[in-house]
């Protein structure tokens, strides 16, 4: 894939963000005449407590009323003000295995399939260090709120990571993330950089009759493939050479030389993913007028109740997923028949490049229906949806598909909070996925004060192999016979008892037709019926004062070879917390994490795609880090000491019992990182 020059150049834009902060700082500086409630709603002059601009200003007074609303939910958010857990401030989930260096291929230890009909790309290896329009969040704040994250790692890895939000008006509201990542890498051809932007906001007319979302997405995504080290006998070699982890070689990528620029973002050997979506919906309401009378001041805040909705959705996306190694230039050579040797590929080409391009274009519109003008959580939708595709597989093939859907939705969450029912059902009438559907069934109730919440869901999903699988995809070496749609059902329950801060899990898989790759250029189709159970706890244990131990324990099994999990997975952390000095929040301690042996799939750095393998058993020791993490005010502080466990005595005091995430892709030794996360409110 030729890189495209634009003026649009990514790595300016931490300097944008800066110069935003800025002008949201002197935006911050003009006059306000205007406040908001915790619904978004115009104060009067009484709830504004007067408008004297030299009264002493009171800390409670000033503070920032902000919260937010999931992109399809109506459910009310928080910002996070925690310190003890750092993963949610993180790219990486904390369940995740990633290839030696944080922003390559990464998978999560725990059993999460995909449940989607309908198009499917299926390229997802990089999916967590992405935005997407389901973790979207539409604000609603009284003042301008930002925030900058920064962390710094071991071997010049760095993040940064920008927000901005406010609201232009009481009914208008402006959301900029920006997040980059850059690991220049722990092991030869290991390094990533990934550029994610996202720009959202949410607005309304005075009289809450037009309202509607808008949501930008831009991903880059950067991750070499080198794959894997040679032999593991290097990891345990007395060669002081091999002790620094950069010099043990690789199967692809050549000898290229370690950079430590920040700014230096090329893959010469692996994936180079890119994404643009723009999504706006709007809907206009039919209803009934209301208002609210204040006592104290006579003020009017108007209401207004909608009972009818039309919804309309647009949504273009484009996707391209390209696979590159400048280091073939001769495909006679001994480097062009690893390739066809070790890793099964038939079509070598010079420079070694594929990519499967798409463009998505949809069409949605609904109605909905409120029941009960006072309860906007109670509604029923019914819509249907068009969707056109064109995906283009080498320089000269494209092709052209389309989609026609049905869909509908039941949501009730009933004013006490006693009841919440969701169900959902989309059906795909013609088209590239004629046949795929899914429907699914929530229901959560409140047991009681002390008796706590349990939720019961049901969902049935047919859908259609990922295209990936598909004989017209570029990455394909196989020409298979016709796929069957793969059909799953997934049974789960949650119980929370907050008494005992204790969390119950469980869920039952049932698929037919399970598709999976089972070397790194071919696949199959597993045509009897696979189960997959997943039972797990959550629990927070007071041990003595100021001290805490967070316990996570997940239980895994499977009846197919085709799927490979951990039976065991636990996660622990024993932290000494609490608030100290009145402004101090503090959690230090140790996490550690473990999984009991299993036969962890491989990665295919041909096409990024997760293979099954029976060969090679992943035997690790538990994970071990040391953290010290507070809060100052709207200031946080996160350092960690992380793989402690790497400890080797024999080789002298080095950390070089690298864990392995799959055969042949060890992860880093002692790993330091430092956080730093500031909040401003003007």
């Amino acid at each position: 894939m030729k890189a495209r020059s634009s003026i649009w150049q990514w790595r300016w834009i931490p300097l944008l963000g800066v110069l935003l902060l800025c002008w949201q700082v002197s935006w911050s500086q003009l006059p306000r005449n205007i406040q908001m409630d915790n619904q978004g709603r115009l104060m009067g002059p009484n709830q504004m407590k007067g408008g004297d601009s030299l009264k002493q200003r009171n800390n409670n007074e000033d503070s920032i009323t902000i919260f937010y609303r999931m992109f399809d939910s109506s459910r009310i958010g928080r910002i996070d003000s925690s310190v003890g857990e750092f993963t949610s401030r993180f790219a990486l989930p904390k369940d995740h295995l990633y290839m030696g260096s944080l922003g390559t291929s990464s998978r999560s230890l725990i059993f999460s399939p995909q449940l989607r009909p309908g198009f499917d790309p299926g390229f997802h290896t990089l999916d967590a260090f992405t935005f997407n329009l389901a973790g979207t969040r539409i604000f609603q704040t009284t003042r301008p709120y930002s925030e900058l994250d920064y962390i710094l790692g071991s071997r010049s890895e760095q993040t940064i990571k920008l927000l901005h939000t406010q609201n232009f008006s009481p009914t208008w509201n402006g959301t900029f993330e920006y997040r980059f990542l850059n690991s220049p890498g722990n092991f030869k051809n290991n390094n990533a950089s990934h550029s994610n932007l996202r720009l959202s906001s949410g607005f309304s007319t005075r009289n809450r009759r037009y309202s509607g979302t808008a949501v930008y997405i831009s991903n880059r995504n950067r991750a070499s493939q080198n794959g894997g080290i040679l032999s593991d006998t290097f990891l345990t070699s007395k060669n002081s050479a091999y002790y620094q982890r950069f010099n043990i070689p690789t199967w692809l990528g050549g000898d290229g030389d370690y950079g430590t620029n920040f700014f230096a973002t090329s893959v010469n050997t692996g994936l180079e993913y890119r994404q643009q979506q723009f999504y706006f919906r709007h809907q206009y309401d039919f209803g009934q007028k209301d208002s609210l009378v204040n006592a104290d001041d006579s003020s009017v805040v108007r209401i207004f109740y909608p009972r009818f909705r039309l919804q309309h959705a647009f949504s273009y996306h484009s996707h391209e997923y390209g696979f590159k190694d400048n280091a073939l230039t001769d495909t006679s050579s001994s480097y062009a028949d690893v390739y066809r040797t070790r890793f099964g590929v038939t079509r070598v080409d010079s420079l070694m490049r594929r990519s499967d391009r798409w463009k998505d274009i949809t069409n949605e519109a609904a109605i909905l229906l409120y029941p009960q003008k006072t309860n906007q959580d109670q509604f029923l939708k019914m819509g249907a949806g068009f969707q056109y595709l064109m995906g283009r597989f080498d320089t000269a093939t494209s092709h052209n598909f389309n989609n026609l859907y049905l869909l509908g939705e039941y949501r009730n969450r009933t004013r006490n909070n006693r009841w919440d029912i969701n169900a959902f059902g989309r059906l795909y009438l013609s088209g590239l996925n004629a046949g795929d559907y899914t429907a699914s069934l929530s229901l959560q109730t409140q047991l009681g004060k002390k008796a706590g919440t349990l939720q019961l869901g049901f969902q049935n999903t047919n859908r259609t192999p990922s295209f990936v699988f598909d004989e017209r995809s570029d990455y394909i070496n196989q020409r298979p016979a016709a796929l069957k749609q793969e059909n799953w059902s997934r049974f789960s329950g949650h119980y929370y008892l907050p008494a005992a801060n204790l969390h119950l899990l469980g869920n039952y898989y049932l698929v037919s037709n399970y598709t999976y790759w089972d070397s790194y250029t071919t696949f199959q189709q597993e045509a009897t019926l696979t189960s997959v159970l997943h039972l797990g706890a959550e629990k927070k244990f007071r041990v003595g004062k100021h001290w805490n131990w967070y316990m996570e324990l997940h239980f895994q099994g499977e009846t197919s070879e085709a799927i490979n999990l951990p039976p065991l997975y636990t996660r622990n952390r024993i932290a000494y917390e609490g608030n100290f000095f009145r402004n101090l929040d503090l959690s230090t301690g140790l996490e550690v994490r473990y999984f009991l042996p299993f036969t962890a799939d491989d990665i295919s750095p041909f096409n990024g795609q997760w293979v099954v393998q029976d060969t090679t058993r992943i035997s690790n020791r538990p994970d071990i880090s040391a953290y010290l993490h507070f809060r100052i005010r709207a200031f946080r502080l996160f350092t960690r000491l992380e793989n402690l466990n790497t400890l080797d005595l024999t080789r002298g005091f080095a950390f070089l019992n690298n864990n392995l995430s799959a055969p042949l892709q060890p992860t880093p030794g002692l790993f330091f990182r430092l956080g730093i996360y500031w909040s401003f409110v003007n």
